[in-house]
């Protein structure tokens, strides 16, 4: 698979972690470039990577068509500085008519041995974690979703990146 090439390929060569991460996110954003079920897909940058507790990951998507059923996926990409095994995350949903919805979720980035999950470059690793897997959404009009880190550290170091993702569910 030239995918797997290519991560092979990088692994061998001495590159600094912002090298890296544009790389990956490279390679990321091509495996999914050819997926027409994607409706939306954006993510932030956490600077330094440090995610302070008052920072918010903003996302407004606009829904043009309440026929199709849709699943979110929220996108999280973590340097091996992260020290914890879990992620707690506080979501804001803002519907067009001002509705809010609130969630608390929790994502595992490692499992029980510390080896992180998901595909990594270096010391990168990404994650796609379904958050709501059988969405409609009532009304046309843009939806704003605020994620905000729910772990109780002022500062969390190692969270790099963060997205989400809107896809047409399959039939």
């Amino acid at each position: 698979m030239v995918i797997v090439q290519i991560i092979e390929i990088v692994e061998r060569i001495a590159m600094n972690n912002f090298v890296k991460y544009i790389l990956g996110l490279v390679v990321a954003i091509s495996m999914v470039a050819c997926n027409s079920d994607i409706v939306y897909e954006n993510s932030v940058r956490v600077a330094n990577p440090i995610w302070h507790a008052d920072s918010v990951a903003r996302f407004e998507i606009d829904i043009v068509d309440t026929t199709l059923d849709y699943q979110s996926g929220i996108l999280i990409c973590n340097s091996g500085d992260y020290i914890y095994q879990n992620l707690w995350l506080f979501v804001t949903e803002i519907a067009p008519d001002s509705t809010i919805t609130c969630d608390t979720i929790q994502y595992f980035l490692a499992d029980n041995y510390g080896r992180w999950l998901g595909s990594g470059i270096g010391s990168l690793y990404t994650n796609i974690y379904y958050y709501k897997e059988d969405l409609h959404y009532s009304q046309e009009g843009v939806y704003i979703y605020e994620i905000r880190q729910g772990m109780r550290d002022e500062e969390l170091k190692g969270i790099v990146n963060m997205g989400m993702q809107i896809l047409r569910k399959k039939e």
